[in-house]
């Protein structure tokens, strides 16, 4: 690998930002990319809100939406930020020397980005990618042991991690396809029945009384049925910055990555255990 190890995470989710940010903490060369609007609710807990032009910032780490190919340089040399690729700019990305790939695409809607890049070594979060095929290894996100690192075969399958049994409940859909206009912001306590937004004169309500811990972008463009809210009954459910869970995740990946630079060892067990 390069001297200026190069990571490019894929996807702008609660996964990929949270490995992305630790990893750039590091003192890795970082970057996100994500070709579509990613359909993100925890927007809080995650980089996606730079997707459509602007910054955000998770737990002190900023992410800027990089239009240019000098502004895609100054972020991964200079390390200030972390880089935000919308798409590839005049083939830069693509054709660039990444000496690791983080997938977490799916957690964000992305569709066939994985296949556009190249590096030595590829990482798969979550369920979907499969060690020793389409990857070096995966990270689980969920089932008994998120976090674990899987070097042959694939992770559990996502369930979401939320009040158990009720889930469901707490969340609002688009009834008809249109651009969402959001009214609330995330974090704020709502009543069964408030107006979190509109699409087009149609009014998408609260589903039940709660905190409001995830929303869809203010004039993301919807079809019909997806999600645009998600209200949770305990006040106390977290909303913005990295969680437990994702820390744990993204410091597999971080662990993942150094092992392969530093080399990988058997650990000896055998009176330990």
């Amino acid at each position: 690998m390069s001297e200026q190890t190069c990571i490019l995470v894929l996807g702008m989710g609660p996964l990929a930002s949270a490995a992305a940010r630790l990893l750039f903490l590091a003192g890795y060369s970082v970057a996100l990319h994500q070709a579509e609007d990613p359909k993100i609710l925890r927007r809080k807990m995650s980089f996606a809100d730079a997707w459509a032009g602007g910054v955000a910032c998770l737990d002190g780490v900023e992410a800027r939406c990089a239009r240019r190919e000098r502004e895609f340089l100054a972020g991964l040399r200079q390390k200030g930020f972390i880089p935000v690729l919308t798409r590839p700019i005049a083939g830069a990305v693509e054709r660039w020397p990444w000496d690791v790939i983080v997938d977490g695409g799916r957690e964000s809607g992305a569709r066939g980005e994985e296949d556009l890049f190249e590096a030595p070594f590829r990482i798969g979060l979550g369920a979907g990618p499969r060690a020793g095929e389409d990857c070096d290894l995966v990270v689980a996100t969920d089932g008994l042991d998120p976090g674990a690192v899987i070097r042959a075969g694939g992770a559990p399958a996502f369930r979401p991690r939320a009040e158990w049994g009720f889930h469901q409940a707490g969340l609002a859909h688009a009834p008809h396809a249109g651009r969402f206009r959001a009214e609330r912001e995330i974090g704020v306590l709502v009543a069964r029945g408030d107006i979190l937004g509109h699409i087009g004169d149609t009014p998408i309500v609260a589903p039940r009384a709660g905190r409001l811990i995830g929303l869809r972008r203010p004039g993301a463009a919807v079809a019909e049925g997806e999600t645009l809210a998600d209200v949770a009954l305990d006040s106390l459910t977290p909303f913005s910055g990295v969680d437990r869970t994702e820390q744990a995740i993204a410091r597999a990946v971080l662990l993942a990555v150094q092992m392969e630079l530093n080399g990988w060892e058997q650990v000896e067990l055998k009176g330990l255990v």
